[in-house]
């Protein structure tokens, strides 16, 4: 990494003193969040250095939570429509704490253009551009493009390796598919995020055997009551290998479910993660730190 996000971390330090707990969002959606939340991410980042949330939350446990909730030391913003990468690009230049990751959605199979691949390529050259994707399958609203949504992650897994990034995986309800896609491929020495992670237990134990650097993003869905697989497999993936992420805005923690997601949720997450691998909740955030950089370089 060049000298100017080498030296990012460090200007975030200063710039947040109230950040207790140094942990990153490694998977978000902040022009999703304006939108779905009516909110700029400038008054989103005034309410954490306010700590002014429990006021906008309706119900008595909302508002006891609301103390919990907390800044991150940093921010990485996903772009999965071509349509949004210039605004990704201006985020990222215009704060120092937001990192992009550049991909295309399969939820794009039959829209996306030869031209869109050449200009994701393009932004993954950028200097805060920290991974290729999100990319993948998804079965779950298009079982009709299956064919199609396999030959595109095949074509966009490739261009992710030629990029030398990091991976960002989308892969829903997909697993067979996923798999045999992925064994195929050359991922030798590869950091892959497999992001928001929603399968059963059998799936990330396949996931975690491929020869690649695997690492498994968990959502707020871990603290859903009808999410037992995602509690199941998160006790499978080792301390490790473990992310936190949001995948603002949607996805909101409990007590907060419902309601758009964003960032300075992590902290409920983190202590469902802490319950479920019977750990302190600080060994949590030092793993995930630790393993956002490996992944990373942030």
């Amino acid at each position: 990494m060049n000298n100017f996000t080498l030296h990012i971390p460090h200007f975030i330090f200063h710039i947040a003193p109230k950040v207790h707990t140094m942990f990153i969002d490694t998977h978000c959606h902040i022009d999703s969040y304006e939108r779905h939340a009516g909110e700029s991410f400038d008054a989103l980042l005034a309410r954490f250095e306010n700590a002014s949330f429990a006021d906008s939350l309706s119900s008595a446990k909302e508002k006891a939570a609301a103390s919990k909730i907390e800044r991150p030391e940093a921010f990485i913003h996903v772009a999965c429509d071509p349509a949004d990468f210039e605004a990704a690009r201006a985020l990222s230049e215009k704060y120092p704490f937001v990192y992009t990751a550049y991909g295309i959605h399969p939820e794009y199979v039959e829209t996306e253009t030869a031209e869109d691949e050449e200009r994701t390529m393009e932004f993954l050259k950028h200097p805060k551009c920290v991974a290729c994707g999100e990319f993948g399958l998804d079965y779950h609203y298009g079982a009709e493009t299956k064919d199609a949504q396999v030959k595109l992650f095949e074509r966009h897994l490739q261009l992710g390796i030629d990029s030398g990034k990091p991976l960002v995986l989308h892969l829903r309800e997909a697993d067979e598919d996923a798999l045999a896609v992925l064994r195929t491929a050359s991922l030798h020495g590869r950091n892959i995020h497999i992001h928001c992670f929603t399968g059963t237990p059998e799936f990330v134990e396949q996931l975690l055997a491929l020869d690649a650097n695997i690492f498994v993003g968990f959502t707020g869905i871990v603290t859903f009551n009808n999410a037992q697989n995602v509690r199941d497999a998160a006790a499978i993936v080792p301390l490790t290998q473990l992310l936190l992420e949001t995948d603002a805005p949607y996805m909101a923690p409990v007590p907060f479910r419902g309601k758009p997601s964003h960032s300075g949720y992590i902290p409920f997450i983190a202590d469902k993660l802490a319950e479920i691998k019977n750990v302190t909740v600080e060994e949590i955030y030092h793993h995930c730190r630790e393993n956002t950089r490996k992944c990373y370089g942030i």
